[in-house]
């Protein structure tokens, strides 16, 4: 009984945990094309990868609060669990220790990918917990194992705060809202990606290069 009650207590700290402060930025597109597509079979790929991220990031002051310290990050690793029906594809999506629903379609050279989340402890109190998107993906397949595409996107991502309220740190999420477009080269289970955002509202760039291996497709 001890034993089952220490796990379940393992088990909330640790989902409080991850779920307190929340990092989302828009993932693959190349691995979501990459996901066989097949009439009326199912299946499903597992994709670990990483993304550097460059220009406006959030670093040191949080935007609003002198005591509280932004990490947006340089770079964070990216883990996607995807299944397929036919046309239709879905799962999750792990960002450092964020998760998120990843659901959309695809076809041989058009896709539509969407993704979500939530953090419990927002740094805006009156924000929207929420962060997700919804990305239009265009792939044209040179050969059976070679493929080049692009992609746009309109996002509101989200990254960690340090609340440094001097009783120790406390992780929150501060939010923003982008858009932005990108392009990738995928040779058969590997791809890498190039994208451009664009803050909606603030002047701030940023430049994501994204790396990543599809295991079991």
């Amino acid at each position: 009984m001890i034993r089952k009650f220490c796990s379940l207590v393992f088990c909330v700290v640790a989902l409080l945990l991850l779920l307190a402060g929340c990092s989302s930025h828009p993932p693959s597109a190349a691995q979501f094309m990459n996901v066989k597509m097949d009439e009326d079979k199912q299946g499903g790929s597992l994709v670990v990868g990483g993304v550097l991220k460059s220009g406006d990031v959030y670093r040191g002051r949080y935007k609003f609060e002198r005591d509280y310290i932004s990490a947006e990050g340089a770079g964070n690793l990216d883990i996607s669990l995807f299944y397929r029906y036919s046309h239709l594809v879905f799962g999750t999506n792990i960002e450092n220790l964020s998760f998120r629903g990843v659901a959309g379609w695809r076809s041989k050279y058009i896709g539509i990918q969407f993704w979500g989340g939530s953090s419990i402890n927002p740094v805006g109190r009156d924000d929207a917990p929420v962060y997700g998107g919804l990305m239009l993906i265009e792939e044209y397949p040179i050969n059976a194992n070679v493929r080049i595409g692009a992609s746009e996107h309109i996002s509101r991502n989200g990254y960690f705060v340090d609340e440094n309220l001097g009783w120790g740190s406390t992780y929150s999420t501060g939010f923003y809202n982008e858009f932005g477009i990108g392009s990738y080269f995928g040779y058969k289970n590997f791809s890498i990606e190039f994208r451009y955002g664009r803050e909606i509202g603030e002047p701030r760039n940023r430049i994501y290069f994204m790396m990543h291996y599809a295991f079991f497709n």
